[in-house]
């Protein structure tokens, strides 16, 4: 695989008055700009193709995230039980479909990961204490770019595109603004989006995809 550094290299050779340093902080930045749009390989989930379980606590409402949780999507349990308020029946009341298989949505708020804080979930009902009810499902964060040690959150086939984007913002940074150049980076991040949506088949069920499964980029996909 490409390491960072050999991106860094042939960075260089279109911009030579850049450091090493500012191509990586750019690099960086790029990574988290494909990665600000869900797609379906962002998605968290485990060997058994589910999304993690959240562990919870009697009468604790409020949770941080893993580390690599950017924003989460839902959270949802095999369990159907609802209970009443003033005769109102709340929590898991809604039917989710996950790979074809109906679950029960969570009643739960969250708030997505920002400027080196956690991102959290806050159910609406108190969960109980459990350790493998409540389905996490959630989009990650690509790894950040500390130094050329670190390896890409970007599939192989898609560093020359990121490369490209790197050196599209440096003109525009260095020569005013472009449209062109926006153009590049933007046309780059949908390639490398799409990428990352290859691999869902239309064809796995029957029930239609909820939109969420989707970014923004990827064709939208119905009822067989």
């Amino acid at each position: 695989m490409p390491t960072v550094q050999y991106n860094i290299e042939r960075i260089l050779e279109r911009v030579p008055d850049q450091s090493p340093e500012t191509i990586l902080d750019v690099l960086n930045e790029i990574q988290t700009i494909v990665y600000s749009q869900n797609c379906i390989q962002t998605q968290k989930l485990d060997s058994t193709g589910l999304p993690p379980f959240l562990a919870t606590t009697d009468l604790i409402y409020e949770y941080d995230c893993p580390a690599d949780c950017r924003q989460t999507s839902a959270i949802f349990s095999l369990s159907r039980s609802t209970k009443r308020l003033n005769t109102r029946p709340v929590g898991p009341n809604k039917t989710y479909y996950f790979r074809n298989s109906g679950y029960a949505l969570i009643a739960a708020s969250s708030r997505d990961a920002y400027s080196g804080q956690v991102a959290k979930v806050s159910f609406q009902e108190n969960p109980g204490t459990t350790t493998d009810v409540y389905y996490h499902l959630y989009y990650i964060q690509p790894t950040e770019l500390s130094d050329v040690s670190v390896q890409l959150t970007i599939p192989e086939g898609m560093h020359w595109l990121l490369r490209k984007a790197v050196i599209a913002m440096f003109t525009t940074e260095e020569y005013g603004e472009s449209a062109m150049d926006e153009s590049t980076i933007e046309r780059v991040a949908k390639k490398i989006r799409n990428s990352l949506n290859r691999g869902f088949q239309s064809n796995l069920g029957q029930t239609s995809i909820r939109e969420e499964y989707l970014c923004d980029d990827a064709p939208r996909y119905g009822r067989r």
